[in-house]
């Protein structure tokens, strides 16, 4: 699985902003790292043709890739919400930057995460999801993107979601922790159901019950070696991102020095692969 994998990290998950994180990503050893749209407050910062620059040229300088653009703004401005009300233009607005962006950048995903305001809990908000990635998947068509849905629908749900979507640009984003965290099951059961709408980017985390990436991967709660031999059996190739929060508590409590924190999870990963070579 190592020879088919590449490591990547989250921008959230690190503990510098900006364009310089290139470099700590580079010297710490990651392929790349998964791009933040950024806050709506700011005007979206990764809409900004400055901002994408300096990501280019501190990539190209460091040799770090951006597998993909995530919109963690839609926990806060609601992706179903009813058309018509500011949260569903301030979406629709974010999507489109997001999927310009990309375009501009040479990015081939933009990742819509569907948690707290965008959680998809009723059939109305199904509906509303539909529209949403259908629209997105159409925007998104013509400037060679593809777009993602990470989100809390079981196996089912699923697999309705992508029928009336009917988009060939849409898949799904797992994750190793979210179904643990949110609904207590057990990961390593549904990759494989997944795996058919799954892309070629998985979300790494571990953490103990009711801890969002509190802890090192395979020392949390998830199974977190049973997903990755899941995986491997299923000849999983693509990114492995790590999305740990090792700036943040309980995590930090182990260590205050995320760096110290990073470097730790990352062995970890590499034993991983050398027990199962």
């Amino acid at each position: 699985m190592k020879n088919n994998v590449k490591v990547g990290i989250c921008q959230w998950s690190l503990p510098i902003e900006g364009p310089y994180a290139c470099k700590l990503a580079s010297d710490l050893g990651f392929d790349g790292i998964q791009l933040d749209l950024g806050k709506y407050e700011r005007g979206f910062p990764l809409s900004k043709e400055v901002v994408q620059q300096a990501y280019l040229e501190m990539s190209e300088k460091y040799e770090i890739s951006f597998p993909s653009i995530a919109i963690t703004e839609l926990d806060f401005i609601s992706m179903v919400a009813p058309v018509g009300t500011e949260d569903a233009y301030l979406a629709s607005m974010a999507i489109r930057k997001a999927i310009d962006a990309a375009e501009a950048m040479g990015i081939s995903m933009v990742m819509l995460p569907s948690f707290e305001k965008s959680n998809i809990k009723t059939e109305v908000e199904f509906q509303r999801a539909v529209t949403v990635l259908r629209e997105a998947c159409d925007y998104a068509e013509n400037r060679k993107v593809k777009i993602a849905t990470e989100n809390l629908l079981s196996v089912g749900e699923i697999q309705r979601l992508f029928e009336e979507v009917n988009r060939e640009n849409l898949s799904l984003y797992f994750d190793t922790q979210n179904y643990f965290l949110n609904k207590g099951l057990h990961t390593p059961d549904l990759i494989e159901p997944f795996f058919p709408y799954m892309c070629d980017q998985v979300h790494i985390k571990d953490g103990k019950v009711g801890e969002l990436s509190g802890s090192l991967i395979g020392r949390g709660d998830t199974c977190f070696e049973d997903s990755m031999e899941i995986l491997r059996s299923l000849n999983y190739c693509g990114w492995l991102i790590y999305e740990n929060y090792y700036d943040r508590k309980p995590l930090s409590e182990e260590d205050d020095n995320p760096i110290n924190l990073i470097k730790e999870d990352l062995k970890i990963l590499d034993s991983f692969f050398e027990k199962k070579c």
